[in-house]
């Protein structure tokens, strides 16, 4: 029996599908690092332990304190 040839499928999704594996990992990413960058730069600044301010910042500031810049990040504004 002759083997049947493939047909590429038609679309824009492969060109763009890098692009947006790319874009949503991105994002990901900076969904995972930003609560942990937020604290390190609260150590830094010599606020105490990682455990001391990660407690105070849910206790007054609440969740939205580990992404106070997310927005700034994930959309490029400086």
């Amino acid at each position: 029996m002759a083997e049947e040839k493939k047909i590429a499928p038609i679309g824009i999704w492969n060109t763009v599908k890098p692009f947006v594996n790319g874009g949503t990992s991105g994002m990901l990413a900076t969904c995972v690092i930003q609560p942990i960058d937020m604290i390190k730069v609260r150590i830094q600044l010599g606020q105490g332990s990682a455990v001391s301010v990660t407690t105070t910042m849910l206790k007054n500031e609440g969740i939205g304190a580990f992404y106070k810049v997310y927005r700034s990040y994930v959309l490029d504004i400086d």
